[in-house]
């Protein structure tokens, strides 16, 4: 089977890696693929394997990748097509129409489009026709928590329409942190004090409540440290906001990191504090290190992934209070790594992988 695998770019976010996952597993079934990108660019484009084709769209934006699209589903006829991330997932389904595209069209959101910036005014108006119309133009609609698919359903997706397919989640092998880390305040604080959150600084993110948590967690005479890896639009922000709570010497912003696995390793507790997500592919990720987790409990996806605090602790969102009561009893409370890395395992590539070929083949 030809499967071509469509998302805007390689930047560095939580569905690009998945999509590069899921393309590794497809090549080592047998099948073909190609990743088609509105525009080839990003951190991640490295990691692409080498026997996947990577078509570039060259546009600007999505909708200027419309009718190339059109022009590659005409021109190449791959047996499926799977498009992640609204509107790229309207307008792709849509150029399959317009190619008159006759292979599997499914489309995977990873996130609750509700809680988008984008549900406002003419484009709220927009995004909800747009996920009424879709169930007409795709032959199957995912979502990668059951919350996402719940969300689809608010918007205007037909109650019998969706499934969930969770995301595939894997981590390198790697257990020791890159040339340069080992000096890090980090890295030089006690194990057991080391807190480690991964993702990009974005409203989504609520890293400020995190930040407030720390501080609570230090007032107590419990000394932290705290990690953060990733970028975003709202850094300077925050490292103002460190400033002002006078924690300079116990949180630090590691930037972006292609290989977070011996972070997670390092760790003596991952920290979510999102105030919204789609799935939480890093949960998932720090208990495949065996690392015990606290987590809001979100719309989506933490809830489903620590089986309602079975696997982790959960916390109210936006309560830096609860959050830091948390931080502070997981530091030194019990933990099975064992125990987490086989919750990890039912995220597998491979059983995920499969369930998206089940989907794509049918």
């Amino acid at each position: 089977m030809k499967v071509t695998l469509v998302v805007p770019d390689l930047r560095g976010g939580g569905v690009e890696r998945v999509r590069i996952l899921l393309a590794r597993e497809f090549i080592a079934k047998g099948h073909d693929v190609d990743l088609v990108l509105v525009r080839k660019e990003g951190v991640l484009l490295g990691q692409v394997p080498a026997e996947v084709r990577v078509i570039d769209l060259q546009a600007d934006r999505v909708r200027q990748g419309f009718m190339p699209l059109v022009r590659y589903l005409r021109g190449h006829r791959p047996d499926a097509l799977l498009v992640s991330m609204w509107p790229l997932t309207t307008l792709a389904a849509l150029a399959a129409k317009i190619a008159r595209f006759r292979g599997r069209v499914v489309v995977s959101e990873h996130s609750a489009l509700s809680r988008s910036p984008q549900n406002d005014g003419r484009s709220g108006f927009a995004l909800r026709a747009s996920v009424r119309w879709i169930h007409a133009l795709a032959d199957d609609v995912v979502g990668v928590s059951a919350g996402v698919v719940d969300d689809l359903h608010g918007l205007g997706l037909p109650a019998d329409v969706g499934r969930v397919i969770h995301n595939p989640v894997a981590i390198s092998d790697e257990k020791t942190v890159a040339d340069g880390w080992n000096d890090h305040p980090w890295m030089k604080s006690p194990p057991s004090q080391r807190l480690l959150a991964v993702g990009s600084v974005k409203p989504a993110k609520d890293y400020p409540t995190l930040l407030s948590a720390v501080k609570n967690v230090v007032r107590s005479g419990t000394d932290v440290s705290l990690l953060i890896l990733g970028t975003g639009p709202l850094q300077a922000e925050l490292e103002e906001r460190r400033q002002a709570l006078g924690l300079e010497g116990h949180v630090h912003f590691g930037g972006f990191v292609p290989d977070p696995g011996p972070f997670y390793r390092a760790a003596g507790l991952f920290v979510l504090s999102s105030a919204w997500e789609g799935f939480g592919n890093v949960i998932v990720e720090a208990l495949a290190a065996g690392t015990p987790v606290v987590s809001t409990d979100c719309r989506s996806g933490p809830a489903e992934i620590l089986e309602n605090g079975r696997y982790g602790r959960l916390v109210p969102v936006e309560d830096d209070e609860a959050l830091a009561l948390a931080i502070g009893e997981s530091l030194f409370a019990n933990h099975d790594p064992n125990a987490l890395r086989v919750r990890a395992a039912d995220f597998s590539v491979e059983k995920i992988g499969e369930e998206y070929l089940k989907v794509l083949s049918s």
